[in-house]
């Protein structure tokens, strides 16, 4: 074993060596006998020391199952428009490679006689409300909607810090990154190739050091949300890209201690950036409000937050 491992209990061992395999398998595994320590039974709270060997069988071990990538959930649908509720992790439309697809690659699959066409994105990380159109009249007509600003949207959004006001506007000139090729940077002037960009912001609850906001776009350039928020000092909680921190337990909790070898995770896998709300007119002049719940590792990630901050007032 490492000396960089030297005291770290023989379970936490197990999960860096054996990541590959379920939790529960492996401490089934010491339980019943068959993880050995030296030659010598061990136990999973027993801590390891430099030169430790450590010898179990991975034969009757259950592999972790693959992340299989389901078809997103149908949140409306109309004869025009179908509002998908698009998960994290997923491009809207195909890299650069051609090795993702994202959802554009599962249109087929979603209504195979729909013709739906994406008529506007959301980053690869942001969950919620994703508008297809059916057919090309109907992408025409959704298009000029979003080019408009006749689309309402709202989104959720953790952020570091908690800002003064209840409800304010950012407006900061966005345009991209010569530094750091498909980033965006902000400016509070004009210039070449920066375009204006407006953000409406309500604070909806404010934590000891987040605060979680309700985000109006009333432009929609590229990473917007993101590079508003991060211009003026609370950038977005996960989103390396601009400055985010991670959520993390020892953050929230006074008395956290970390055992010897455990790398902490941080409560939250992503940023927290969510579409909750969409708002439009359908191509029959109905008038269309659709909600997205928010996800489970979103809600699991407030209730934490709540938990430990409420300890600490």
């Amino acid at each position: 074993m490492d000396d960089a491992l030297t005291g770290i209990r023989l379970a936490d061992f197990l999960e860096r060596a054996g990541a590959a395999f379920r939790r529960a398998d492996l401490r089934w595994t010491v339980a019943a006998g068959n993880v050995r320590i030296n030659g010598m039974t061990g136990s999973l709270r027993q801590r390891l020391r430099a030169g430790d060997v450590v010898q179990f069988d991975v034969d009757g071990l259950t592999p972790r199952p693959a992340s299989g990538r389901g078809l997103p959930g149908v949140l409306f649908e109309s004869a025009s428009v179908l509002v998908i509720d698009k998960p994290a992790g997923v491009l809207t439309v195909p890299d650069r490679g051609g090795r993702d697809e994202g959802i554009h690659g599962q249109l087929p699959t979603l209504r195979p006689q729909a013709d739906l066409r994406i008529v506007h994105r959301l980053d690869r990380d942001t969950s919620g409300c994703l508008l297809l159109g059916k057919g090309i009249a109907a992408a025409r007509h959704f298009d000029a909607q979003f080019r408009s600003a006749a689309v309402q949207k709202t989104y959720t959004a953790l952020v570091d810090g908690v800002p003064a006001g209840d409800t304010f506007p950012i407006d900061a000139w966005l345009g991209p990154d010569r530094r750091r090729p498909g980033k965006v940077v902000a400016s509070s002037a004009p210039g070449p190739g920066l375009r204006d960009a407006h953000t409406v912001v309500e604070v909806r609850r404010r934590f000891m050091r987040h605060a979680l906001l309700d985000l109006r776009p009333r432009t929609g350039r590229s990473h917007q949300l993101r590079v508003h928020l991060a211009s003026i000092g609370h950038a977005i909680v996960g989103d390396r890209d601009y400055g985010g921190q991670d959520l993390l337990l020892s953050m929230l909790k006074g008395d956290y201690k970390l055992r010897c070898g455990v790398v902490e995770r941080p409560l939250l896998q992503r940023m927290f950036l969510h579409a909750q709300r969409v708002e439009f007119e359908d191509v029959d002049g109905t008038r269309v409000d659709v909600l997205a719940p928010l996800p489970d590792d979103l809600t699991i990630a407030l209730q934490k937050l709540d938990s430990y901050d409420g300890r600490r007032r």
